[in-house]
């Protein structure tokens, strides 16, 4: 089932077989000797699903396979291969476990006259070991059951699944006498019966029906010419009248009787009722692609199909997902036809059935299809960790040719390459080579083919007039259909039935010899000289050994050869180059990790361009956790589990476990954090690998040895201790002796250091790809408060409170014992925080309250975010605000002198807040003055940031709660700019705020109302103000304690998101109080600076603004 993309190799084997048009014709359908048999395949897929959502056994039914809450109808049950013909073939031995599976994917189906009974077509794809494909395609159409034992098996299934049915409603509504009587009500009776009537089989009413597939089995995916026969088979059954012949007639003339069209030859053969033709290219030709590759774009459409593409190219892992089996199959077999002249290298199962779901959990690329079932919400599906749809993936930045080189498919089409100098050359590889050779004959001034002109594609054209022209000209025509020396009296037609073929006219081919067997013999025997040949190559080591190291010289890894076959000294050398590879491979994506996060970091050492500015990091981590699982599986003594980085930690957590001295053991501490001038400060967290792994554990989420393995990998990252942690792991060298060879990667000590060194690198950026992954998981929270002692009370009497937001959600307002500045709480996942909420309720005699900043912990990753303040709290100081919405930032590590710089409120602190006291307080101090150009350029700055931020991916979009609210945001620099000529910062010992000219603005407006005027930019114009208005006040009443620069940025947050701030910055510079409260040189009274202000506001009306909850909770416009 699974395997790599290798190319077909149709021609090959002892058998004229080879050369057929079809191997094998297949039957598949119910057994009417065994009766009603339960899928198995369906019982397990519905353990599994049991077993992933943490059901019991029970649930799932798994002795019986019975599902009493499914209609009889509607389940599925076990089909069979009722025939195939021939019975064998050796060089393409018959499968019948996978031909059935994949025939019939969902098992039997049955329907009643009433139901939909169209026939439905698909295909399948079986890989065998060696590479090689084979292609089935199917009919699947529906028959008459005319077996009594039958019919009276799915009644006796229907009368169980009613009582069953009833008897828990029943037993759900016997709760009290009410609930029973109203769901007895008239009303109810009758929606049942109706209900009983569409979903129900009565043997005495309704005919029932059973699905059955015909199925060619072929070496070439001749999908159009095999679909076209199946229908006409099938016409021929559902007709009144008999088909001119037998149907062994047609079936034995497509198996022996019709070849397969040579290279660049087209051949016409004989259904039941008209001629089917078919083509196969030529060898200097595309390879054959029967499946429509428009229908692949028109159903992913051109921007999901470009990105699939990429992901398929760079070998990530692709999983498809439709009610479609066919849609499944033309969607895969389209892309892996664009990677011309490349092949997909890895596992390729465009039809997964259900028994082979695991398959997902592989830590390996693959290529796969899922059916979805009816009516299934995609966003809903649950799929092992790690699995990715296409919309997960990310967005190709940085070059993508730097990632390709990397890939399986690259380096196996170089391998190809240099070996085609002495063995035959792959057939891609000509076709490739020859169409290279003609661009170079037509591009003679430009012979490098390097160019940034877009050039045409003429082979398209050639192509297409090429294939016209064979179907126009027959090359061939097999035999026409004929009568058999068949039994008189078998397989008698009867309408809507497919007879019981004759088995013996069909187990075998025809005695005579003709043409096509005879050139099928000639070419066997030049095949198996070239094997011969081969063979004698191959036997020159030294040689061969050369050509390899040739083929590793231009960068690529060669497949690991069994170890076997080897001698000692080849055993060791492979070895030894495979682990060079490994430490090559994770040089390589350690160092792309690192440009990927750096953004314009990278532009600065080259990499890149200038426009990037960050990544959807889970790809790439992804691919790191694979390269990690196949270290740990190098080497190995005995493989212990699906995961061997995971069962090496269980088995290191049980040696440190065992240790009487644990608890007292020395652990690796993060750095020192002093205390500030406060005197509180958040204790130190302890770095543990085995702590980490306890978190893992404690994840009910996660089923699987894999998912645990990944899930500490990006614990690990994101706390920037994987290095730390597995060199803490691999220190314990007993036990890694214990487990590992002696060749194992792990056990290479100078490439184990350098493999620790390269993962050390990842430090230098941060990663989040722990808190992002695992959103649902709850997670232990510590905040400290950290108040100005020196200049506040050093008790307060009032009652503190808290709540702290981030991009999951928030923690709701948390009461703060009195006095007690820190405090611990668990809640679910918050993500990256960004803000928190503070206040108290303003009592006792001690109320006032200045804070510095609130600092809050993640206990499981470590990150530590501050929230500067620096302002009061408390009635009669500062604004009056008894509530304040604090930013946060992320604490990175730094040396102990910045800590304690950080502790303090430093003028140059990043405090929004902060900024906007200095610049209140210092507006006397002439040096503290920014000037009217450099607030025209934070204003510019501030909108085009928040312009930046909605053309990224939605993915990769920062915190708008930040460009609105932040530093440097646009409510700091509108503030610079109502600040510009303020007359006064105090007026008879009063501190004098914009609020307060916003509300001076807001009574004038209220004042004049009653002056009418019918001019229609008047009338708008008083709308404005009418709606200003409405918002001021809605602000002013609203239930907080906000002080009135909390109040001026709430104004600012909702006339950005609703549009209207270039509505009201007019109206503010038109009103006479400010006069009385600006300068005449102020920004605002000057007619040119206002028009260019509303033109800048302008540009952010386009975007849809989300604010955060706690900027606005309790504000109703």
């Amino acid at each position: 089932m699974s395997g790599s993309g290798a190319t077909p190799g149709p021609g090959s084997g002892s058998s004229p077989a080879a050369c057929r048009f079809a191997h094998y014709f297949v039957l598949c359908g119910i057994d009417a000797d065994s009766g009603l048999e339960p899928d198995e395949l369906a019982v397990l897929y519905q353990w599994l699903e049991a077993d992933r959502h943490g059901k019991s056994q029970d649930a799932a039914n798994t002795t019986s396979g019975e599902n009493f809450d499914q209609s009889p109808l509607r389940r599925t049950f076990k089909s069979k291969v009722l025939a195939h013909y021939p019975q064998n073939i050796e060089w393409n031995p018959f499968d019948q476990d996978a031909v059935n599976m994949l025939c019939m994917p969902k098992g039997l189906s049955f329907r009643t006259q009433t139901d939909n009974k169209d026939p439905q077509f698909h295909s399948f794809i079986i890989t065998r070991e060696d590479g090689s494909r084979t292609y089935g395609f199917v009919l699947t159409f529906y028959e008459e059951v005319t077996s009594k034992q039958i019919c009276t098996a799915m009644q006796t299934l229907y009368q169980m699944h009613n009582a069953e049915h009833y008897s828990s409603v029943y037993a759900s509504s016997s709760c009290s006498m009410d609930s029973l009587a109203s769901s007895l009500d008239e009303g109810d009776t009758t929606s049942l019966l109706k209900l009983q009537r569409y979903n129900s089989y009565d043997i005495s009413r309704d005919t029932l029906y059973v699905s059955k597939s015909i199925c060619l089995i072929t070496p070439l995916p001749f999908m159009q010419a095999c679909k076209k026969f199946l229908i006409q088979l099938y016409k021929a059954v559902t007709s009144q009248q008999p088909p001119p012949l037998p149907l062994e007639s047609y079936i034995h003339n497509i198996l022996y009787e019709v070849p397969l069209p040579p290279p660049g030859r087209s051949l016409k053969f004989y259904g039941v009722y008209e001629p089917v033709v078919c083509q196969r290219p030529g060898p200097s030709e595309l390879p054959l692609s029967d499946y429509p590759l428009r229908e692949a774009f028109e159903l992913l459409g051109l921007e999901n199909l470009v990105q699939v593409f990429t992901c398929v190219l760079l070998e990530m892992q692709i999983l498809l997902y439709s009610q479609d089996y066919q849609r499944l199959m033309t969607v895969a077999e389209g892309i892996t036809t664009l990677l011309f002249p490349f092949q997909w290298q890895h596992v390729y199962v465009p039809i997964l059935p259900a028994s082979l779901l695991h398959f997902l959990d592989a830590p390996v690329p693959y290529l796969m299809g899922l059916q979805s079932k009816e009516g299934t919400d995609r966003s809903k599906l649950e799929l092992p960790q790690e699995a990715s749809f296409l919309s997960d993936q990310p967005e190709p930045y940085l070059p993508f040719l730097s990632r390709f080189i990397e890939t399986q498919m690259f380096a196996t089409f170089i391998d190809n390459k240099i070996m085609s100098q002495w063995e035959e050359k792959d057939p891609l590889l000509r076709v490739f080579d020859s169409r290279i050779d003609k661009i170079r004959l037509y591009n003679v001034r430009a012979p490098t083919l390097r160019t940034s002109i877009y050039q045409k594609c003429n082979t398209l054209k050639e192509a297409a007039q090429s294939i016209e022209q064979r179907l126009m000209k027959m090359d061939h025509t097999a035999i026409h259909p004929h009568l058999l020396d068949m039994k008189i009296g078998q397989g008698k037609y009867e309408q809507g039935f497919f007879p019981k073929l004759q088995s013996d006219v069909l187990a075998t081919g025809p005695t005579n010899n003709n043409r096509w067997v005879n050139r099928s013999a000639t070419a066997q025997r030049r095949k198996e000289r070239l094997r011969q040949h081969s063979e004698h190559v191959g036997l020159d080591n030294d040689l061969r050994e050369k050509y390899m190291q040739e083929a590793r010289s231009l960068g690529k890894n060669l497949r690991q050869p069994k170890l076997s076959d080897l001698s000692p000294a080849v055993i060791a050398q492979t070895n030894w180059k495979f682990v060079e590879g490994l430490l090559k491979e994770c040089r390589m994506k350690t160092k792309r990790m690192l440009v990927e996060k750096m953004g314009h970091e990278a532009v600065e050492l080259g990499h890149g361009e200038a426009n990037i500015t960050g990544l959807e990091e889970n790809t790439l981590i992804a691919s790191l956790c694979d390269l990690l699982e196949r270290i740990w599986s190098h080497g190995l003594q005995v493989k212990q589990g699906k995961s061997a980085l995971w069962s090496h930690l269980i088995q290191f957590q049980d040696r440190e476990e065992k240790q009487e001295h644990l608890a007292e053991s020395p652990v690796a501490l993060g750095p020192e954090r002093r205390k500030s001038d406060s005197g509180v400060m958040l204790p130190t967290l302890r770095v543990s690998l085995i702590q980490d792994m306890r978190h893992i554990q404690n994840m009910s989420e996660i089923k699987t040895d894999v998912g645990r393995a990944r899930a500490w990998i990006r614990l690990s990252l994101e706390k920037k201790l994987l290095s730390q942690h597995l060199k803490q792991l691999l220190s314990n060298q007993p036990l890694t002796k214990k487990l590992y060879k002696r060749y194992a990667f792990l056990r290479c000590e100078e490439e184990r250091e350098q493999f620790l060194y390269h993962l050390l690198s990842l430090n230098a950026v941060d990663y989040f790809c722990f808190t992002s992954v695992f959103t649902t998981i709850m997670i232990p929270y510590r905040s400290v408060i950290i108040p100005i002692k020196k200049l506040s009370n050093a008790i307060i009497t009032s009652n503190p409170w808290i709540c702290v937001s981030g991009e999951l959600g928030d923690t709701g307002v948390m009461q703060i014992p009195k006095n007690l500045l820190e405090m611990t709480f668990e809640c679910q996942n918050l993500g990256k925080l960004t803000t928190v909420q503070i206040g108290h309720d303003n009592s006792g005699l001690l109320a006032k309250w200045l804070v510095d900043c609130v600092m809050v912990r993640n206990e499981i990753t470590g990150h530590t975010y501050r929230f500067p303040c620096g302002r009061w709290l408390g009635k009669g100081i500062d604004d009056g605000s008894l509530e304040r919405i604090l930013i946060g930032e992320l604490m990175t590590s730094t040396s102990d002198e910045d800590l304690v710089k950080q502790c303090r409120t430093p003028p140059q602190q990043k405090s929004p807040t902060t900024a906007r006291r200095l610049s209140i307080t210092s507006l006397t101090g002439k040096n503290n003055k920014p000037n009217a150009g450099q607030i025209q350029e934070g204003i510019g700055e501030a909108v085009n940031n928040i312009v930046k931020h909605f053309h990224k991916p939605e993915k990769e979009r920062g915190s708008l709660t930040v460009l609105l609210c932040g530093e440097n945001g646009l409510v700091a620099a509108l503030e610079q700019v109502f600040h510009h000529g303020f007359k006064s910062a105090r007026i008879f010992h009063k501190n004098v705020f914009i609020w307060d000219f916003i509300e001076k603005v807001v009574a004038y407006f209220e004042t004049t109302d009653q002056i009418l005027d019918n001019e229609d930019d008047v009338l708008i114009q008083k709308s404005s103000c009418k709606t200003f208005c409405h918002y001021v006040n809605a602000i002013n009443t609203a239930p907080r304690n906000i002080g009135k620069d909390g109040k001026f940025q709430i104004l600012v947050c909702l006339g950005t998101r609703d549009r209207l701030l270039p509505q009201w910055i007019p109206l503010l510079a038109e009103c006479p109080a400010i006069t009385r409260m600006y300068e005449e040189s102020a920004l605002l009274r000057d007619r040119m600076t206002v028009n260019s202000l509303i033109r800048i506001l302008q540009t952010i009306q386009d975007f849809t603004i989300v604010l955060e909850g706690s900027l606005i909770k309790g504000v109703d416009v």
